[in-house]
């Protein structure tokens, strides 16, 4: 299919090695024949990098910021920086992402497998890179201290009509994160990888957010040759969910991986295999997240 949107595209330069920088990616995205990225980093906003591809004629690839440390954590002055950029009149501004190498979440996980970086080794191909777990302070979102700051970002989202992404969350503070971000107006909101091991939501649970309304799971593909998901639970998140509550993504970008477009394509071929109609796939991967992305 052409036309796919993938709204979980990692690109540098960064201190993880990557693939692209944005103007390389819009640049693949185009011969590729996608509908468009949305870049990200665990570092910084990448709203400047994407000014930089819109002025190359690259408009197919729009910014977020990912609330960890390295940009103040909650930080609503990190969201507020990124808003004022724009192209042909458009805030290049998509995605909030809460915090994810910096969660409390992801830091015990990594403490659990032995990790001594909040980067994990497997998405650098082994390159030892980011900062020591002990010498991060734990982001939870549950913290009452930070509820003011929070929900200062929740109101920004709500007024600027932009996406609230989970990030790499516990559980419990999903549960309660998304309940208040619908309560403040947040109309958009994506589940990260729920699958992923800091999160782990049931489908169930999923279902129970989904309900909320404005509320998308996403499946990526990463998450199989990273994480070793079979196709087969990918699948059967889809069917439990339903397609019209779910995205497919990639979380592409590290190097020495396939490109968004490929990744796509495959991601499309194993859930065929698997049985999901091509409509639904439509839906998923270009309907839902243009939606998000309000083109």
């Amino acid at each position: 299919m052409k036309g796919c949107y993938d709204l979980h595209l990692h690109v540098g330069p960064e201190a993880i090695p990557r693939r692209y920088d944005a103007i390389s990616a819009g640049e693949a995205l185009c011969r590729e024949g996608m509908g468009g990225a949305v870049l990200k980093s665990h570092y910084y906003s990448t709203v400047p990098f994407v000014q930089m591809a819109w002025e190359r004629g690259l408009s197919n690839v729009w910014g977020a910021v990912v609330l960890n440390h390295y940009v103040g954590g909650l930080n609503p002055f990190a969201v507020r920086g990124s808003l004022g950029m724009k192209a042909g009149g458009e805030g290049l501004l998509r995605i909030v992402w809460m915090p994810t190498v910096h969660a409390e979440a992801h830091l015990k996980v990594q403490r659990g497998h032995g990790g001594r970086y909040d980067v994990p080794p497997e998405w650098t191909g082994g390159q030892v890179t980011g900062t020591p777990v002990d010498q991060v302070p734990p982001i939870n979102v549950t913290d009452p201290e930070l509820l003011p700051a929070l929900k200062e970002i929740l109101r920004i989202i709500s007024g600027e009509g932009l996406i609230l992404a989970t990030g790499h969350l516990s559980k419990e503070e999903v549960f309660f994160l998304v309940p208040l971000a619908r309560s403040m107006g947040v109309e958009k909101i994506i589940l990260t990888h729920p699958a992923y091991e800091t999160t782990r939501l049931s489908v169930e649970e999923i279902k129970g957010l989904t309900a909320l309304g404005g509320v998308y799971a996403e499946q990526s593909y990463a998450l199989m040759p990273i994480d070793n998901l079979t196709p087969g639970e990918v699948a059967a998140y889809i069917r439990g969910v339903g397609p019209e509550c779910t995205i497919l993504s990639t979380d592409l970008g590290q190097k020495g991986r396939i490109s968004s477009g490929e990744g796509m394509e495959l991601f499309l071929s194993l859930m065929t295999k698997e049985g999901i109609p091509a409509a639904d796939l439509e839906t998923m991967a270009i309907t839902n997240p243009a939606k998000l992305l309000g083109r």
